[in-house]
């Protein structure tokens, strides 16, 4: 038992003990925008491709669009919450499907600035 003791220490002391919050690398005001960057262009008819290939360079994430599904709206909820290094925020968007059905669908963003542009579509439902 007194073996572990040293082990445990050393580990507490690497930096493997308790969770640190990680620092901030996006300010709610940069991902905002880099949130608006990608829907503005997706329902400007942009691909994926299209955005990462912008200046910056804008990784978007959201099956939807590789879908080809239109987007027509949406309407950022809040001002979004810390999520990681960027911030989450709740959108509900207004779609069109190649059949030409439209439909809504709330959905949860994460936008990050640093050290690239990127904006995931996150697993919960808001």
């Amino acid at each position: 038992m007194t073996k572990f003791i040293p082990l445990a220490l050393a580990a507490l002391l690497c930096g493997c003990g308790p969770d640190k919050p990680m620092p901030m690398a996006a300010t709610p005001e940069s991902a905002r925008a880099a949130l608006a960057a990608a829907l503005d262009g997706w329902k400007a008819g942009k691909s994926s491709q299209d955005l990462g290939s912008g200046t910056p360079p804008l990784l978007f994430v959201d099956d939807e669009i590789n879908r080809g599904t239109k987007l027509t709206e949406y309407r950022v909820e809040g001002d979004g919450t810390p999520r990681g290094t960027g911030f989450s925020f709740v959108v509900t968007l207004t779609l069109q499907t190649k059949d030409g059905k439209a439909r809504t669908k709330k959905v949860a963003y994460t936008a990050v600035t640093e050290p690239k542009h990127a904006v995931t579509i996150e697993d919960r439902q808001p």
